[in-house]
């Protein structure tokens, strides 16, 4: 099995793992403060403990299991980074809205457990797009292994083996010429 699909593999096994963890998190939670005097349960606490233990857990595997295959750039990391508190917003909004829609009387805990799983998804969702390879850093990465390669100028897709000058992943089309011309350059070291 290739590292990439062991990757994705384990990608899908993360949405039932944080299930069971917010779902722990939230009975926990109820049970520990259940026996202390004076100290009524509420809801919107326990979902909003779990969305934070649930998106911590969440943030280290997604980091964890991806790590090696992104390029850090410091665009990147930046990006992430503003990623964190722009899910929260929105997932502040959405509980909003939700606690809005569903009258609970003056409850948010409807409001907090889906806008923290929104937040949740719109990071992923957000981590998913910056993260992913560039056109330019495919075409580095294609040109820098051992085998001759021919990528698509535009989209950088490997076209290597192919019997016409036509990307499939894009659609581009090019004569031979073009193709050769528009390859980039390997640097060549001088002794």
């Amino acid at each position: 099995m290739s590292r990439l699909v062991s990757r994705i593999l384990l990608s899908i096994s993360l949405f039932p793992l944080a299930g069971v963890l917010y779902v722990f998190v939230v009975v926990a939670g109820e049970f520990a403060l259940r026996g202390t005097s004076g100290y009524r349960v509420r809801e919107t606490e326990l979902f909003l403990c779990s969305d934070v233990f649930t998106w911590l857990f969440i943030a280290a595997y997604w980091f964890i299991l991806w790590r090696s295959s992104v390029r850090w750039s410091s665009r990147r990391v930046v990006s992430t980074a503003i990623s964190v508190p722009a899910a929260v917003m929105v997932g502040v909004v959405i509980a909003a809205i939700a606690a809005g829609i569903v009258p609970t009387g003056g409850d948010w805990s409807f409001g907090a457990f889906v806008g923290g799983v929104v937040a949740i998804l719109l990071w992923l969702i957000a981590t998913v797009l910056l993260w992913r390879e560039t056109a330019a850093e495919r075409a580095q990465r294609l040109t820098a292994s051992s085998r001759s390669t021919v990528a698509c100028p535009t989209c950088g897709y490997n076209l290597t083996g192919l019997s016409e000058a036509r990307c499939p992943e894009c659609g581009s089309r090019f004569t031979l010429d073009e193709l050769i011309a528009l390859q980039p350059k390997a640097e060549v070291e001088i002794e």
